[in-house]
């Protein structure tokens, strides 16, 4: 049984055509007597002069002093400064910094706030969308563990898109190569999203493409975590970092923290990690390799013929 949605669920759905193109998003729908239309907008870049938090940031910890009670209590430069701004702008030690208390602070302290180039998105109006030009609507959720990303989509029975662009209709899918496909977005004919494209890989006979979901995976920088340990006093910690894990002639100079966490747990240790020295990394974990006579069309978007349950009665996605 097909899912229902709440108007406020769809507001940024991706609404793609039936050749795979991006007609824009959902803006907001008007619910009339006798129509009900979704409003589309564009994403335009428009480039405006904000505020460098990172540089903001970086520069507070330089004016940061590390007290000796502090190093007792095993504070970091971060701690010592989140605790200044919560006490000097009247905050609960709970409250959550954000990037305006950061300002205000620098203000207080006559720390000049930097300006930086940035490019932001403006919405520009697309058009509109009658309900009977949907055909399908679909929210799914891919990824592995903190990589997981939602995909909302709104899937139309015409090609809305590639008519307005005046790209010629295919009926016959023709072979890409990785540089042309690479990272564009898959979905099942329902509409589910499944991944990405990493690849076109070889079958017997024919090609096909390779499909990847984001796992993130944080990585602590070793000589920094060692250089961390000696600050707080425990050099003991940090000699064993040294020997066991930092290792410059395999070139090994970062571990995930789940290894740290194993490393830790042997050796005996107990610390609490910096944010300064952890790391985001996206690693790519492979979904599916589908043949390329699985594939309905290619536009910005991958369309396949088949849905989810299909895929996985042939075998291309496990149960």
């Amino acid at each position: 049984m097909e899912r229902a949605y709440r108007e406020d669920e769809l507001v940024d759905a991706t609404i793609v055509d039936s050749e795979g193109y991006i007609y824009g998003k959902v803006e907001r729908i008007n619910i009339g007597e006798n129509e009900i239309v979704v409003l589309a907008y564009e994403g335009k870049p428009d480039v405006k002069t904000v505020t460098d938090i990172v540089t903001l940031k970086s520069d507070l910890l330089k004016g940061v002093r590390m007290p000796f009670g502090s190093k007792m209590r095993r504070m970091t430069p971060e701690d010592m400064l989140s605790e200044s701004i919560r006490k000097d702008l009247g905050l609960s030690i709970d409250e959550r910094l954000s990037d305006e208390h950061y300002m205000k602070y620098a203000e207080r302290m006559g720390v000049s706030v930097p300006l930086v180039k940035a490019t932001v998105e403006r919405k520009e109006q697309k058009g509109t969308v009658s309900l009977n030009e949907i055909r399908t609507v679909r929210i799914t959720v891919i990824g592995k563990e903190k990589g997981t990303k939602v995909i909302k989509i709104i899937l139309l029975r015409k090609p809305k898109e590639a008519e307005f662009r005046k790209i010629p209709i295919q009926t016959k899918v023709p072979y890409r190569s990785t540089d042309v496909i690479k990272d564009k977005l898959v979905l099942d004919a329902e509409g589910n999203a499944l991944g990405y494209v990493d690849s076109v890989v070889l079958f017997q006979g024919m090609p096909g493409i390779r499909i990847y979901v984001s796992k993130a995976s944080g990585q602590v920088s070793l000589s920094l975590l060692a250089r961390y340990l000696d600050e707080m006093g425990q050099s003991n910690a940090a000699a064993l970092v040294r020997k066991h894990l930092l290792k410059p002639e395999s070139h090994r100079y970062t571990v995930t923290t789940d290894e740290l966490e194993d490393f830790m747990s042997e050796k005996k240790l107990s610390f609490r990690l910096p944010n300064n020295i952890i790391g985001g990394q996206d690693v790519k974990e492979f979904v599916a390799d589908f043949p390329w006579d699985e594939i309905q069309k290619i536009g910005d978007i991958v369309l396949l013929k088949s849905t989810l349950t299909d895929l996985r009665s042939k075998g291309y996605l496990q149960r």
